[in-house]
């Protein structure tokens, strides 16, 4: 990898706060000294300022959706959060939705760039509903928030215009495999997930010391894929 990953983060209003922050705060974290970047982190959104989840916290994205759009094919990872199911129901249909769904099948087309060998569309939560309406989880195995997996299933069969072929299964995180052009897809779980499931992201593209040194500086342990919600005994 002779680059930096450009990572964006899409943030739109009513976003769940930690699906999207909890990647940001992987895909930030400083690497080891005397070590090159691994990851250029730029979030972006539809409007400015954009609330999050009850507009608890108002953010200034460090881009606009249309300027990510444009230099889409300069992008490594896409990272999209999941909102709770009435928020989506509400977002999808609208202008700025169907938007949303265009880019993330167009970005599902774009070959990884030769200076990065990447290329990643990242789910978190019932951020995996918007990749199924956006048709790119079509015969693919994914995951979501324990209390979506029917609603994933809907929306990509309504993608499909029949049955998609989904297979959502109860995992912490899952990789979906890669498009015919080299777009790894990857889902997690609920909220806290997409925190395991970036460390994963980090290992795969930065290394074994990478992701253990971000996992140390973060304090915390990466769960497995098999560790879904509710799975294991607390």
């Amino acid at each position: 990898m002779s680059s930096p990953l450009n990572v964006g983060v899409f943030i739109y209003a009513n976003a769940d706060i930690m699906d999207f922050s909890g990647p940001v705060e992987v895909y930030s974290t400083r690497p080891p000294p005397n070590t090159p970047k691994v990851f250029n982190v730029t979030t972006f959104a539809h409007t400015n300022p954009v609330g999050g989840e009850h507009s608890v916290l108002v953010y200034v994205p460090g881009a606009s959706f249309s300027a990510v759009e444009r230099e889409l094919e300069n992008y490594d990872i896409l990272v999209i959060p999941g909102a709770h199911p009435d928020v989506l129901e509400e977002f999808l249909p609208t202008e700025y939705g169907q938007k949303l769904l265009a880019l993330l099948r167009r970005f599902a087309t774009l070959p990884p760039r030769k200076e990065t060998g990447h290329r990643i569309l990242q789910s978190v939560c019932s951020g995996a509903i918007i990749l199924g309406a956006a048709g790119v989880l079509e015969g693919r195995t994914a995951t979501t928030h324990h209390s979506c997996y029917g609603m994933l299933k809907e929306y990509a069969d309504k993608a499909a215009g029949g049955d998609s072929g989904i297979n959502v299964v109860k995992k912490r995180w899952v990789d979906g495999g890669k498009t015919e052009e080299g777009v790894r897809i990857v889902n997690a779980g609920g909220v806290s997930s997409g925190i395991d499931a970036s460390l994963w992201v980090t290992e795969l593209v930065g290394g074994k010391e990478l992701y253990k040194f971000t996992e140390e500086i973060m304090e915390f342990e990466r769960r497995g894929e098999g560790q879904a919600w509710g799975v294991v005994e607390r």
